[in-house]
């Protein structure tokens, strides 16, 4: 069911500076379309106003993300269990699969939400706990990717996974990448894993730099857990690349979906290969 969408929230990242005279304009146009609106601390303190808290932002319709995919990735974390639905917005000078509308025209755009004239699409999340001594001591979520490499030096390590307690593999490789459908496009395909479309329920689980050239991706089902055995010190897990948690030898590592889905708001008939085409350069002819 397609939700009204009455309370609208503006969030933006760091790349949102200087933007007084755009920022005024979406709000006036917003509350010229009779919609409440919530601005977070960095676009609030941008246009001298008082900013929104957490929990009114969590409870908004409509979060309107402004930035490039980092702001997007900041923003699912930062908003995680909120109801409301996601849009990213690219602002000039940021590039992204997830920022896929443009700042430009955007009065044009939100008519067109506010008319319903859009789709729901769910993302999944990845989630990891960290136990220590069977102690959970840490919970990441990532909407695009898990991590697992040296801290400092630069060399081999052994990971250990399994799935649903069967063991997988032992990659002895410079690092492991856990990534989403969403992430499929960032760090692990730099790596040289699969594209997968985004509403797959799956994960791919990527070596970084294997000794061995047999050592391939895998796809792995998104409904199991999938574990990992620490036995080496000066590990970092990094989330998304931006939240990162220092591991010890003897750690485990449980990652699974997430039981909240990122819901974005598409206009209908996007394609998503459309999307692949254009930001990673494939050739149209033949």
């Amino acid at each position: 069911m397609i939700p009204n969408l009455n309370k609208i929230a503006l969030v933006g990242g760091r790349q949102s500076t200087d933007r007084e005279k755009y920022f005024a304009e979406v709000v006036k146009f917003l509350r010229a379309e009779k919609k409440e609106v919530f601005c977070e601390k960095n676009i609030a303190e941008i246009l001298k106003i008082k900013a929104a808290n957490k929990a009114k932002i969590r409870k908004a319709d409509l979060i309107l993300v402004f930035g490039g995919d980092g702001a997007l990735l900041g923003a699912t974390r930062e908003f995680f269990g909120s109801e409301a639905l996601f849009a990213g917005i690219r602002l000039d000078g940021t590039l992204g699969f997830l920022t896929e509308y443009s700042s430009e025209n955007l009065s044009k755009l939100l008519a067109k939400f506010f008319q319903q004239n859009f789709e729901i699409a769910e993302r999944i999340l990845l989630e990891v706990k960290v136990k220590r001594r069977g102690k959970t001591v840490k919970i990441l979520r990532a909407l695009n990717e898990f991590v697992i490499q040296q801290k400092n030096l630069a060399r081999l390590i052994d990971l250990d996974f399994s799935l649903d307690a069967k063991k997988i593999a032992t990659f002895h490789a410079d690092g492991g990448i856990l990534a989403t459908p969403t992430g499929s496009t960032a760090y692990s395909l730099s790596a040289g894993g699969p594209i997968l479309d985004p509403n797959l329920k799956a994960f791919i689980l990527t070596p970084i730099n294997p000794h061995l050239l047999s050592t391939r991706p895998l796809v792995l089902p998104a409904d199991g857990e999938i574990h990992s055995q620490i036995s080496v010190e000066n590990l970092l897990l990094t989330a998304d690349g931006q939240k990162s948690f220092e591991l010890k030898n003897g750690d485990e590592l449980i990652f699974q979906k997430a039981e909240w889905a990122l819901r974005t708001i598409q206009l209908k008939n996007r394609n998503h290969f459309e999307i692949l085409r254009k930001k990673l350069g494939w050739s149209q002819q033949g």
